[in-house]
């Protein structure tokens, strides 16, 4: 079979690729002698523009190492493949960084290519960090597999109690993406409302590329729910929610920390009485590594990152320091070998976006949760759930 390797990737994504994988050639002059570190995460599709503001995290922490003197000597190289957020672009473009790139590590994330993915990571033994994976069907999907992101199956379990206490949902109902992370996660609300002495009052399923959703809201507005959870990508979650407002929904909608998307604020106040967990984050923090991300991004972005942006440079410093960590013991740097380093070395780390608690058991990670909320165009954090 021939597989199809090229990206045709327009616009941002395109001025964003040319920025990483030309950072080292400024920073050097030599491509040829950088370490290389694969991205593959959504440039195009549904979940372009998420993936891109990762995108913006990443390089700003490349060029930073670069500038500073490369990772234990030598000049560090992202090298970008577009995965769409769909299974089989990201096995195209996973066996294109593995087999033609030959990097050791790649940074990834969605349900769909991480599971497509996996086994091709095992047989290869390429180790595979994610810092945008909430599905529990992920736990333990694969040795060389780590998350930098909570499995959502944990953090339900704060923001429902929150929901029901404090925001007075009482009547719950549940639009999953028809995948494994909407199966996953509303198997989780199920579980978790039911302890909470309520049952789930409706629930409705869409499909990952399905847009319209006038009859699929007209069928959960039938049992008057005070609330909606969803499970989707932040594109498709903007989507029905400007739909069911413009059908006169009133309620509260409930969702993950994939709805910290530029695509909510596309859809003004529509987006207002929308709730998530997600990964504690303060740009204002007063850590050096916070600083020093927070400086360097707004210096070169003109404004100040999320939480997105800040994994994604965290990701890319856990790779710089399980490879100098390697070098200092005079081990060859491989997929094999920056797993053990990370799982052995690095269960516990700080970095900008705050404290990681790795598992090294089952790929899953430990982090301060926030409860936030879409207002006057701005995501805002209400309170901790931890």
């Amino acid at each position: 079979m021939k597989h199809t390797y090229g990206r045709r990737i327009r616009g941002t994504a395109m001025a964003l690729l040319a920025t990483a994988v030309t950072i080292s050639a400024s920073a050097w002059g030599q491509t040829g002698e950088a370490r290389k570190l694969g991205f593959m995460l959504p440039l195009t599709g549904n979940s372009a523009k998420l993936g891109q503001l990762m995108m913006e995290g990443a390089t700003v922490a490349v060029e930073q190492i670069n500038a500073s003197g490369g990772v234990a000597g030598k000049p560090l190289a992202l090298v970008v493949e577009d995965s769409q957020a769909l299974s089989k672009p990201g096995i195209d473009a996973f066996r294109k960084l593995v087999d033609i790139d030959r990097v050791d590590t790649i940074i990834t994330g969605w349900t769909a290519v991480v599971v497509a993915t996996a086994p091709l990571a095992d047989q290869s033994k390429t180790f595979l960090l994610s810092a945008s994976t909430a599905a529990p069907a992920l736990r333990g999907i694969s040795p060389y597999f780590q998350s930098s992101w909570m499995f959502d199956d944990e953090t339900i379990r704060l923001l429902l109690p929150y929901a029901k206490s404090e925001l007075k949902v009482q009547r719950l109902a549940i639009i999953p993406v028809v995948n494994d992370l909407g199966v996953g996660l509303a198997k989780s609300v199920h579980s978790m409302w039911q302890k909470l002495g309520s049952k789930v009052v409706a629930e409705e399923s869409v499909q990952v590329l399905e847009t319209n959703f006038r009859s699929i809201l007209l069928k959960v507005f039938e049992s008057n729910p005070d609330a909606i959870y969803m499970t989707g990508s932040g594109k498709q979650t903007a989507q029905i929610i400007r739909q069911a407002r413009d059908l006169g929904y009133k309620g509260v909608f409930l969702s993950y920390g994939a709805m910290e998307d530029p695509e909510m604020l596309a859809i003004g106040d529509r987006a207002e009485r929308s709730f998530y967990s997600a990964p504690m984050y303060d740009p204002a923090s007063p850590t050096a590594v916070s600083k020093r991300f927070v400086e360097g991004f707004q210096k070169k972005y003109g404004r100040l990152p999320n939480v997105h942006q800040a994994n994604h440079y965290d990701l890319v410093y856990v790779y710089k320091t399980a490879v100098e960590g390697l070098v200092k013991q005079g081990k060859p740097v491989s997929g094999v070998n920056v797993r053990d380093y990370v799982l052995s070395n690095l269960t516990r780390y700080e970095g900008a976006a705050g404290k990681y608690q790795f598992n090294p058991k089952d790929g899953s990670v430990l982090r301060a949760t926030a409860l936030k909320t879409v207002k006057d165009g701005k995501f805002i954090k209400i309170t901790d759930l931890n």
